[in-house]
């Protein structure tokens, strides 16, 4: 098998890892909702429908660590505690935010036996997030992650419902930034193919980049038009084992018979992570 790559990922700019500094997460904490009824009665109206809905700041402390536990676990970040830690000179990038809400829904509902009344409780969360380059302050990115109780069912305790949505909101932060600040490899050599097809390939990114097996890259033809660079997506690569510090071993999952051909044909290609 001939050797494709000729430097290794890690030279690469767009590979370049980030110092990251998570600094305030401030709480914009909402009244609560007015009626013309006065609060005693509104109270009695809540209990009467069995579901009250109320901010909880408290937790405030437990989203900020998630936070910095998802971010810690983005691929191209090093991240440090800005409230703890002062950035420094090597800090790329700052990270703050508002969170919008941390709010628990509680609603009684029927017991098993059919007949008795327990409460039962679901989290929501909204957080924006700020990403701002550490020398000059200018915006990057802006996003607005939010969870709600899609996707579980209701859990008999507060802070059950609180640890389950926290939990979502790692997750999807963490393919969030995983995705925005994606690795992009090069092609070390040819792995198993067909006569038409090619079936796996070796890429130069690995253990020292915390690659994963199941990790998936997308595949992109580079042409030119009018002196502009084009890239058209061509197939895609899912990681099926590390091999060592700088190398992995990847299952084509799609577009092997294009692969193959404009690997033959020697045409550039651009390999870029998407989780």
């Amino acid at each position: 098998m001939a050797a494709m790559a000729t430097a290794s990922a890690q030279d690469a700019p767009e590979n370049l890892v980030q110092n990251v500094s998570v600094m305030e997460l401030t709480y914009m904490v909402k009244e609560g909702p007015k009626t013309d009824l006065g609060t005693v009665v509104g109270a009695v109206l809540d209990v009467l429908a069995d579901q009250t809905t109320s901010e909880e700041p408290g937790y405030a402390d437990a989203l900020r660590a998630s936070v910095i536990m998802a971010l810690s676990n983005v691929r191209r970040f090093t991240v440090s505690d800005g409230l703890q830690v002062a950035p420094n000179d090597n800090t790329n990038i700052i990270i703050d935010g508002t969170i919008n809400y941390i709010s628990i829904t509680r609603e009684l509902k029927l017991a098993s036996n059919r007949k008795d009344k327990v409460p039962q409780f679901y989290a929501q969360i909204s957080l924006a997030l700020n990403v701002k380059d550490a020398a000059t302050g200018t915006v990057l990115n802006s996003q607005v992650f939010e969870v709600n109780k899609t996707g579980w069912s209701w859990v008999n305790s507060t802070d059950t419902a609180i640890k389950n949505a926290l939990e979502t909101l790692r997750k999807r932060l963490e393919k969030y930034y995983n995705t925005a600040y994606p690795y992009t490899a090069r092609i070390l050599e040819r792995g198993a193919d067909k006569k038409d097809k090619q079936k796996e390939l070796y890429i130069d990114l690995g253990a020292m980049h915390g690659l994963r097996e199941g990790t998936h890259f997308d595949v992109y033809l580079i042409g030119s038009i009018g002196g502009k660079e084009t890239r058209k997506q061509i197939g895609r690569l899912k990681v099926k084992s590390i091999e060592g510090d700088e190398v992995s071993l990847c299952k084509v999952s799609s577009g092997g018979k294009e692969i193959k051909a404009a690997i033959d044909a020697q045409q550039q290609l651009l390999i870029i992570s998407t989780d």
